[in-house]
């Protein structure tokens, strides 16, 4: 019997290959991995990371700054993309990241950050900003997009997480999360991520267990309130904004996408991209 299902799923293996189809067989012993969807739309792309992958989905972070594209290329990734706020001055981490349940990068030694005097007195709202995570809920793999200080559900540990921030749907939170402030008659006094202004973007979301990544290039440069009415448009149930502008970046392999192989996204039309501190990596 075992000889006999090896013998059809190689046989199914073959047809895949060929057509991209798995032939109705057997369902349950031979079934074909989804591709990651992409839609490009003048620029602006949304890329559908399906759960039935069972993907990968972990941070990744560089001890000195370095490209998209390198990261690419040492981790042999399907996919990456660019994630958390940084200092490029002293190359100290502004977001907290934990990888495999341990805090790898911490914002409270970036002293840069700290002793800032503008932001001392919005310092627990800053470090508590949105983060994406990725849950152990008893050895089953879940998502969310909450506030760092969040507890994960009950029975559930966060095994990465990576911040940056603000909540983009299905709550704006540029002046909850401190990246916009206005004065007591309406006036913009802060807007630290051009939230306001048409940029490059890089967002996150998640709907029904499936991932979202969405791009803007400078193509289809994007302010965060039309980044929520896209995220509103496809319907995600959270979806939380990355680091932008010139820090916008990814990279695909696009093995099983034809229509994008070997993808490069840099925020620069001369593709001159961004030294980074943390990333997005997706197998």
């Amino acid at each position: 019997m075992k000889k006999t299902i090896s013998l059809l799923c190689l046989l199914c293996s073959a047809i895949v290959f060929s057509t991209g189809a798995c032939p109705p067989i057997n369902n349950n012993t031979c079934k074909t991995i989804p591709p990651i969807e992409i839609k490009n739309n003048n620029g602006l792309y949304i890329i559908k990371i399906p759960k039935e992958r069972n993907s990968n989905i972990r941070p990744y972070v560089s001890k000195l700054l370095t490209y998209n594209k390198t990261v690419f290329e040492l981790t042999n990734a399907e996919l990456v993309v660019n994630a958390g706020y940084f200092d490029p001055n002293n190359q100290k981490t502004s977001s907290y990241v934990i990888i495999d349940k341990k805090v790898v990068l911490d914002p409270t030694t970036n002293k840069s950050l700290m002793n800032n005097q503008a932001i001392k007195p919005y310092l627990n709202t800053v470090l508590n900003r949105t983060e994406f995570r990725v849950l152990d809920c008893n050895g089953e793999t879940k998502y969310d997009i909450t506030a760092h200080n969040t507890k994960p559900p009950f029975r559930c540990e966060i095994k990465h997480s990576i911040q940056a921030g603000p909540m983009i749907y299905p709550d704006l939170r540029l002046s909850r999360e401190y990246f916009v402030a206005k004065d007591e008659n309406g006036n913009v006094t802060r807007d630290s991520i051009t939230a306001l202004k048409k940029c490059a973007r890089t967002a996150i979301g998640i709907k029904d267990g499936d991932i979202y990544i969405i791009i803007a290039n400078i193509y289809h440069k994007v302010t965060l309130p039309e980044l929520y009415r896209i995220c509103e448009d496809l319907k995600l149930d959270k979806a939380m904004n990355f680091d932008g502008g010139g820090s916008t970046s990814l990279n695909y392999k696009g093995t099983g996408n034809p229509n994008f192989k070997n993808l490069e996204i840099t925020s620069d039309k001369n593709k001159n991209a961004r030294k980074l501190k943390s990333f997005l990596v997706i197998d």
